[in-house]
């Protein structure tokens, strides 16, 4: 518990107003912010939550967009009309998705869970794809961009699962499934972006990759059922966001730069509000200003020992 934590503050809690070192103090302010609000409180969560289960954020110190400046990712316009697009996509992720789906919930999941299980937490709103909040047991979750688990017919709305899918494309690439299995053996399995995607190796190329026409009408194209850049969220989903909203007392932001505008009107909903709104980010975000209580350090350093001061009144002995 050694990282720096930039405390910015209205007057909550006791939090110190200047720079401060993770103390039991911080930890001790955020678990009587659960206390104060309990059952009532609704996380919000992003990228950074899952990075130590080996999956990269987009804009972290270690992110896509800062280790790979140059990287684009398939806008929804181009999947939805474009060969080429579908083509790239599909070819890029079909090394990306099996990583993907090993990857485990980690110990911030497990926190979260945990806070819903003990009735601290009334629910999760994640902007992540990966399933892991499900996964490590959380049960009230909203997924506010989808999920990679599954596909969907752009035409007549059938679903499939993400598995099914990858097989039919391992049907029709039996090549790419052989240059697969020599990148696993060498221990040589291209970059991964947070969705799943990769970068192909030189000796591939998009314009020889097959994908499947819908199995159920045969004439339409498959889409992972996630909100692409460019798309939107669905009506539903936005409704029920907003009054995930309306139903809690407090806001509990974790592990996001909240630089997508449909996670940062949750927070914007919040100050509106009046309700209290804590942000736990190690590095700046676009809600630092409509925050209540901000602290800038990573959600590992936090969640472990506030449930231990909510569960059991103290905290372990560590190395300040």
């Amino acid at each position: 518990m050694s990282r720096i934590a930039k405390v910015k503050l209205q007057g909550l809690y006791g939090l110190p107003t200047t720079q401060t070192l993770v103390t039991p103090a911080v930890l001790e302010s955020v678990a009587e912010y659960f206390r104060q609000h309990k059952g009532r409180v609704l996380g919000l969560t992003g990228a950074g939550v899952s990075v130590a289960s080996g999956i990269p954020d987009y804009r972290g110190s270690s992110g896509t967009y800062r280790v790979h400046g140059h990287y684009q990712p398939i806008l929804h316009h181009e999947l939805v009309s474009l060969h080429a697009s579908r083509q790239r996509y599909w070819a890029r992720s079909f090394f990306g998705i099996r990583p993907a789906f090993r990857a485990l919930p980690n110990i911030i999941h497990d926190a979260f869970a945990t806070l819903e299980q003990t009735k601290h937490l009334a629910g999760l709103i994640t902007q992540n794809v990966d399933g892991l909040h499900l996964a490590a047991g959380s049960t009230n979750v909203l997924e506010l961009h989808g999920t990679l688990k599954n596909v969907q017919c752009l035409s007549c709305k059938q679903v499939e699962s993400r598995d099914d899918f990858q097989m039919a494309l391992e049907a029709l690439n039996p090549d790419w499934v052989e240059f697969g299995k020599s990148l696993a053996k060498y221990g040589k399995e291209p970059a991964r972006r947070p969705d799943g995607d990769v970068d192909l190796p030189l000796s591939l190329r998009y314009e020889d990759f097959e994908y499947p026409m819908c199995r159920q009408c045969h004439v339409g194209h498959y889409m992972p059922t996630v909100v692409f850049f460019g798309g939107n969220v669905s009506d539903a989903v936005r409704a029920q966001s907003r009054q995930m909203v309306d139903n809690a007392s407090a806001l509990f932001v974790c592990g996001t730069s909240l630089a997508t505008f449909s996670a940062y009107r949750l927070v914007k909903q919040a100050r509106e509000q009046g309700k209290e709104t804590m942000l736990v980010n190690y590095g700046e975000t676009r809600g630092d200003k409509d925050a209540t209580v901000k602290i800038e350090a990573k959600a590992e350093d936090i969640l472990p020992f506030v449930l231990q001061l909510l569960q059991e009144g103290q905290l372990p002995i560590v190395d300040m």
